[in-house]
């Protein structure tokens, strides 16, 4: 799935403000792209800066829906003068950077993050919540055939619809499918944000660990998975959570509401095994609301497990597209 390399671009300051670790962290870290939030397509770049206050170097390693991908290696550190220029305390080798190919992933919301360490210094971890489009629903396009499509501007959503495109693989048959494009400014670039023709999304997942809490908990030695099936004619939906590794027994778990960094409501309780044992589930019947399903849509829903230890959380997981 991952190209190694980098490139780089100046950003005005306002960039600094988003995903900004607190000016009293050890380890200073800014994720760039892919901005979160926002729809992902092709060939992208995980961007973005990072430095400790020791002037110890660092080591980036790329997250993927909450996991750690150890085999991959992030380049870092090249010269950004923009950031020494716009952060106190900022060296001149700060950024790092990878390419990634997002048709490697199944269409529909995933998490994209960064892990950042350096000796001495207590690690961060940034993740953003991203939609990837999938034209065609292959991993690598390799013809858009443009001959027979027909293109609209769409208001006020700012997009612009190209209708009957021929989309296929390399030597594959050719799929017609209508695709919308959007301007993002953090990439400087057109972004298919969506593509007709692809399975429908039923199936999601999540990867839980103490890494994805907010606040970050006393123990980071939970893991856990988690299954979500929506029935997309009534917007039901089944889910089942198991977990390990906490610090004691589940007092208990639930669906929250927001996106990856983020704390937010519980929007639905699960049921725990007897004595707050796994696996966790959600009681029948479970219906989304018209936001609720939105936020699973984007990404923004995840499950969380509780402690006495850790009674805001302990083992956290967003909830993503699944195979």
């Amino acid at each position: 799935m991952m190209q190694r390399g980098y490139r780089w671009v100046l950003l005005s300051a306002a960039l600094f403000a988003c995903s900004l670790t607190s000016a009293y962290a050890a380890i200073h870290l800014n994720l760039e792209t892919p901005p979160a939030g926002l729809s992902a397509s092709g060939i992208g770049l995980v961007r973005g800066w990072a430095f400790a206050d020791n002037g110890n170097p660092v080591t980036v390693t790329l997250r993927l829906d909450g996991l750690p991908l150890s085999g991959f290696s992030v380049d870092c550190c090249s010269a950004r003068q923009d950031v020494r220029t716009s952060v106190s305390g900022a060296p001149l080798d700060t950024g790092f950077g990878a390419t990634v190919n997002y048709g490697d992933l199944s269409a529909g919301p995933h998490t994209i993050g960064v892990a950042v360490s350096a000796t001495g210094e207590t690690s961060q971890v940034i993740d953003h919540a991203v939609v990837v489009a999938r034209p065609g629903n292959v991993p690598l396009v390799g013809t858009f055939d443009l001959s027979s499509a027909t293109c609209t501007v769409e208001q006020p959503q700012n997009d612009i619809l190209i209708t009957n495109v021929k989309v296929s693989a390399s030597g594959g048959t050719p799929l017609v499918t209508n695709v919308r494009e959007q301007y993002q400014t953090s990439t400087q670039a057109l972004v298919i944000t969506d593509a007709s023709g692809g399975p429908t999304l039923t199936n999601f997942k999540a990867n839980l660990n103490g890494s994805q809490e907010v606040p970050t908990p006393t123990s980071l030695t939970c893991t856990g998975t988690g299954s979500l099936v929506l029935n997309p004619s009534d917007n039901s939906i089944t889910c089942s959570l198991t977990f390990s590794n906490l610090t004691g027994s589940a007092i208990a778990a639930h669906i929250h509401q927001d996106p990856p960094g983020a704390a937010g409501p519980i929007i639905i309780p699960l049921t725990l095994g007897a004595g707050g044992t796994s696996p966790a589930t959600c009681p029948a019947p479970t219906t989304l609301t018209g936001d609720q399903l939105t936020a699973l849509r984007q990404g923004n829903l995840y499950f969380n497990v509780h402690t006495n230890a850790n009674q805001a959380g302990e083992c956290r997981g967003q909830i993503v597209a699944g195979p």
